[in-house]
């Protein structure tokens, strides 16, 4: 028997970014790519006859989602239900208010009381009854300050060690999911959190670094459970791949941002084995979705050119991006060189999904080194020696030594003249 199950994360859905309104539908077109990434998922999920879906976390952009946003969200869900598949949903970051008291932005699902479907809002150890047998399932949604803040013992911590206090919480409370499990049966972990070995996507990391409470992936990788499914880290990673169980973020379904250009994008299955004896064996593969791509062109105007724009538009014309999110970088050009034709980089770019930025490169000056030169060397040689160290000059060489030449037999000439009259 085996037990197959979907893991995703970090939805975002609200993102409109890089997106622009479409008057056919009046839905932001950056927002309907979260949607369709969000419907290749549950099209993933049911049509693998999964026996579970799990979310870890960061539904929304925010806390409090714009009405349309949740309908969307829910029509999505509906699915699931209509298909009989069960749906665990952990409360992340983005979808916990920051004041005391306040609800989550999954807490309507809860409190609708839906078949099928779980909200893990505070620390819960469940038993979940699927189409492929019973499964263990705890779970930790994101650690919140405030909650503590609330406890005179904790309201004048500071962050660093309100973390520490934090860290040791969640450690002591997967310790004890690891010790109320029953041992016959699949166990899976899941929370919204920061590991300490993560690798995290370009901006996410300044965001993250610092201001986390982190867990090492040795607390987070307990021998007890089958599977560690991660939310809260964009890069789809496993941190634990030497031995079970793997500890997994599945890292978010769609690009954010071009600190995302080169992450794969996508959700995991998971297959749960009970092997003849009883031992358990765990596979799992990434499964990528139809994120949106984006793309970085760099690229160069040599000393030489005569035409920066036709520099920029060959370098346009090598990438395919009319599904793309793109941006160009490029050096300035030279002061003897022609500024760049905005306009017929802009056209040249039109066909892109959206156009994010035209972005010169501000170059450090090149310190050059300065000519060796000294008196035994004549006119022409000195000359071959300061072009030599001037790459903007290596094209001119000939017409500038035809000028030294025409110069030193003017200034012979002008010495023979001052002889005679002598």
């Amino acid at each position: 028997m085996a037990l197959r199950f979907l893991h995703f994360a970090d939805l975002h859905l609200g993102v409109e970014t890089y997106g622009r309104l479409d008057p056919q539908t009046g839905f932001n077109t950056r927002a309907q790519d979260f949607v369709n990434s969000l419907s290749f998922v549950f099209d993933l999920a049911i049509g693998e006859q999964v026996d579970l879906v799990l979310f870890a976390g960061d539904t929304y952009k925010t806390c409090d989602p714009d009405p349309t946003y949740q309908r969307e969200f829910a029509q999505q869900l509906s699915r699931l239900r209509l298909a009989g598949i069960p749906l665990v949903l952990v409360v992340g970051n983005h979808d916990t208010p920051a004041a005391f008291g306040r609800a989550t932005a999954l807490d309507i699902f809860s409190a609708l009381e839906l078949d099928h479907t779980h909200v893990i809002r505070r620390p819960q150890l469940l038993r979940l009854e699927t189409r492929s047998g019973p499964l263990q399932l705890a779970g930790l949604p994101w650690p919140t300050r405030h909650s503590l803040r609330a406890l005179d013992e904790y309201k004048d911590l500071s962050q660093e060690t309100l973390n520490q206090q934090i860290q040791g919480i969640c450690a002591a409370q997967i310790a004890q999911f690891a010790r109320a499990l029953d041992p016959a049966l699949p166990a899976i972990f899941t929370a919204h959190l920061a590991a300490a070995e993560a690798t995290y996507s370009g901006s996410e990391r300044t965001a993250v670094i610092g201001q986390d409470p982190v867990l090492l992936t040795s607390t987070l990788a307990h021998p007890a459970f089958d599977y560690v499914a991660l939310g809260h880290v964009h890069k789809h990673q496993d941190l634990h791949p030497q031995a079970p169980p793997a500890v997994v973020y599945a890292g978010s379904i769609e690009r954010l941002n071009f600190g995302e250009e080169r992450d794969p994008k996508g959700c995991c299955l998971v297959r749960i084995e009970t092997l003849p004896g009883g031992e358990r064996r765990t596979t799992w593969e990434f499964a990528p979705t139809p994120a949106r791509p984006f793309l970085t062109i760099e690229a160069e105007i040599p000393l030489d050119a005569t035409d920066p724009t036709a520099c920029l538009l060959e370098a346009i014309a090598s990438h395919r991006f009319e599904d793309a999110v793109v941006r160009l970088s490029y050096p300035q050009p030279q002061p003897e060189q022609p500024p760049v034709d905005l306009a017929r980089v802009r056209a040249a770019l039109a066909p892109a999904f959206h156009l994010a930025g035209i972005l010169p490169r501000l170059t450090a000056p090149t310190r050059l080194r300065r000519a060796a030169v000294d008196r035994e060397l004549d006119l022409s040689q000195a000359l071959d020696r300061y072009i030599d160290n001037h790459p903007g000059l290596h094209g001119q060489r000939e017409i500038l030594q035809s000028y030294a030449l025409a110069l030193r037999q003017e200034l012979e000439a002008g010495d023979q003249a001052e002889g005679a009259a002598e």
